[in-house]
């Protein structure tokens, strides 16, 4: 695969966005279509804080220390885009904002944390989505052979469970629902993550 030709990234981003939403757009037009349209079901609308913005900023802070700890317990994470240089930043960033932030975050804070939350209440709800944010990590690396052990636990599956609970909780807790937020705060992380691997 050419991770340098942002046709290539572009395409597959779209084709990635297609596929994260049908069942999340099928479940929605079969059970909730009555209720609510589907971006607002999802979360795909204007965010509202509801905190103080300290609060706000204590949550972002949290995230990114993560982040950049997980980097040094964790030598596992990699990136598509290591040593590739200036050309990979523009790819970079539609993998992040687009496969990873807006993907990602339909899926598991959208329409998993929804129906979850929505059963289970907001602190079970946001743990259990986190969890199989998590759990959905680590069976990527295992899927790649990668080979079980503590630093591949801590940065495919203890780190992205905080971080799928973060989100959670920003979205939920901050931000009334919307996953706006966490779109943004994800892409934004894991392109700062990817430049480090660009330029190594």
């Amino acid at each position: 695969m050419d991770y340098l030709d942002i046709g290539f990234v572009t395409r597959s981003a779209i084709m990635q966005v297609v596929i994260f939403s049908i069942v999340p757009f099928l479940w929605w037009r079969l059970k909730y279509k009555k209720e609510s349209t589907f971006f607002k079901w999802i979360g795909l609308y204007k965010p509202v804080k509801s905190t103080s913005t300290k609060s706000v900023v204590i949550v972002i802070v949290g995230y990114f220390l993560m982040w950049v700890i997980s980097r040094f317990i964790s030598n596992e994470v990699s990136s598509n885009f290591t040593s590739m240089g200036i050309a990979a930043v523009i790819p970079s960033l539609i993998v992040c904002f687009i496969q990873n932030g807006l993907c990602e975050e339909i899926l598991f804070r959208g329409f998993i944390g929804k129906r979850l939350i929505s059963k289970f209440g907001d602190s079970n709800g946001i743990l259990m989505q986190a969890i199989l944010f998590g759990t959905m990590h680590i069976a990527l690396a295992l899927a790649l052979d990668m080979s079980i052990n503590m630093s591949l636990l801590i940065g495919y599956f203890i780190f992205p469970t905080m971080a799928g609970w973060i989100l959670g909780y920003i979205d939920e807790k901050v931000y009334n629902g919307s996953i706006i937020p966490s779109i943004l705060l994800h892409g934004i992380v894991n392109f700062i993550r990817d430049l480090f691997f660009i330029f190594v």
